[in-house]
């Protein structure tokens, strides 16, 4: 049961890509004027590969996400040691700071790994930058519909997905929630279907796993996971800056961005007194 959510998520994102894919074949064959099939094949093609199209599916792939996980997830809580979507208990002033260390602290590293990931595998990077470009992803094709699914609808789609069912279903049926935790994080890299965005999703995946599981709290996930991505269009130029400062500067700044990390996770687990008891 735990690799289903994974399996679902590209099921359906297939379906709706196929489905998308027909409308707007359907749409170019009706409004096409130009008599010439190859260039109405052409603009199909064109249309097919935008940002526009592809931001679209992915809006409404996580709107039926949602409403498929959502209740199995809500079904499920109880047995999963998940303690409901809300911060009722919670230390608001520590959980703020925890959450503004550990996102700025992880986007700096992720960016880290984006940068010597691309220097060592430099194919990887040119798809990468495709995939990000398609995607409507990078900041020169943002648009609107892309900017609501990356920053609320994908990261709470992928929490119910990943840390909300599979990590439950990994935590039930194998004997350590290391081993759990590392299962979950790996398909999670591997449903963004690229190495370099899949390596640090990994990374993510990782850390909201430990602190969904020591806090009991999905919705402290989602948040995480939601100001991470929002502040990625932000951040990202930092990085850059301080790796190319020199060889010093870089580790300093590395060093900082994951003792941020770090002390991050500390503030979010102490913010809940109920996290004591794991």
């Amino acid at each position: 049961m735990a690799f289903v959510p994974p399996i679902m998520i590209l099921a359906i994102q297939s379906i709706v890509s196929w489905v998308g894919a027909m409308f707007l074949l359907m749409s170019k064959a009706i409004t096409y004027r130009g008599g010439d099939a190859q260039k109405m094949a052409e603009s199909f093609t064109s249309a097919l590969s935008g940002s526009t199209y592809m931001s679209v599916s992915l809006l409404i792939y996580s709107i039926i996400s949602i409403l498929i996980f959502a209740p199995w997830w809500k079904k499920k809580r109880v047995t999963f040691d998940a303690r409901g979507m809300s911060f009722r208990g919670f230390r608001i002033v520590r959980m703020v700071i925890g959450i503004i260390l550990f996102v700025i602290g992880a986007q700096i590293v992720a960016n880290y790994l984006v940068s010597f990931l691309s220097a060592v595998f430099p194919k990887e990077l040119i798809r990468y930058s495709k995939i990000m470009k398609q995607a409507g992803l990078d900041t020169t094709s943002i648009t609107p519909v892309m900017v609501i699914y990356t920053a609320i609808l994908g990261p709470v789609a992928e929490e119910l997905a990943f840390r909300g069912l599979s990590l439950g279903y990994f935590k039930k049926s194998l004997p350590s929630f290391a081993l759990a935790n590392i299962l979950q994080a790996f398909l999670f890299g591997l449903i963004h279907m690229n190495f370099i965005q899949g390596a640090y999703a990994f990374m993510i995946g990782l850390l909201l796993g430990y602190v969904a599981h020591r806090t009991g709290s999905l919705l402290l996930s989602m948040v995480l996971h939601i100001c991470f991505n929002s502040s990625s269009f932000i951040l990202q130029a930092v990085s850059p800056k301080a790796i190319n400062g020199g060889a010093f500067l870089s580790f300093a700044v590395l060093v900082l961005a994951m003792m941020a990390v770090y002390m991050g996770i500390v503030m979010l687990i102490s913010s809940q007194p109920i996290a004591k008891e794991k």
